[in-house]
């Protein structure tokens, strides 16, 4: 941002002594400075957010890294082909295919797992189950838990920022439309004695 561009906002904002100030351009400059204030304060707000949801990933991370294994899953029918999928579900590269595996105690289960879509019977897979042998999600990685701390505070302070700035136009927005009104009626008054009609 140029120093110009940067003077021209702080005279909006505090328009000061200026006589060709009106109280529209001063409610207008309170505004703008309000909005900048505002989103200036909803930094730290998002941080600690970002800083709480983190916190609260990180036990969920522990949780799930400590309860759920990967183990090979064989299939024991042939997947469904891309042929019978609908449109839907072709953007999807896999579907659902019954396999057996062995938990981690050592017991056999059979299930539904997530497989390519054609896959033959006898192809092994990597397969995530939690401490019963059910299929599972993958664990959330400590990764994963710091991009959706980041995310959400990011979005929390864009909603703020965005919302003041929002509220910013609207009120410039209508003190515009009553600056012109007012031009009109002025004119109105004014326009017989320079036209002479």
């Amino acid at each position: 941002m140029s120093a110009n561009t940067m003077a021209r906002l702080v005279r909006r904002a505090f328009p000061g002594r200026n006589p060709l100030a009106t109280f529209g351009d001063r409610i207008e400059g309170a505004v703008l400075a309000l909005a900048v204030v505002v989103a200036l304060l909803a930094v730290p707000v998002a941080a600690a957010v970002g800083s709480e949801i983190y916190a609260t990933h990180e036990s969920r991370v522990e949780v799930e890294q400590g309860s759920r294994t990967q183990v090979n899953a064989v299939l024991v029918e042939d997947a469904p082909s891309m042929d019978g999928a609908d449109s839907s579900e072709a953007l999807v590269e896999t579907t659902d295919a019954i396999a057996a595996w062995r938990t981690p105690d050592g017991l056999e289960r059979k299930g539904v797992v997530r497989a390519p879509y054609g896959a033959e019977t006898g192809t092994t897979l990597r397969i995530w189950v939690d401490l019963s042998g059910e299929p599972a999600e993958p664990p959330m990685t400590n990764q994963g838990a710091a991009f959706n701390a980041i995310f959400s505070a990011l979005l929390l302070w864009g909603l703020i920022a965005g919302s003041t700035a929002l509220l910013s136009g609207l009120v410039r927005l209508a003190c515009m439309r009553v600056r012109l009104r007012w031009w009109q009626l002025e004119w109105e008054l004014t326009a017989p004695d320079w036209t002479g009609r």
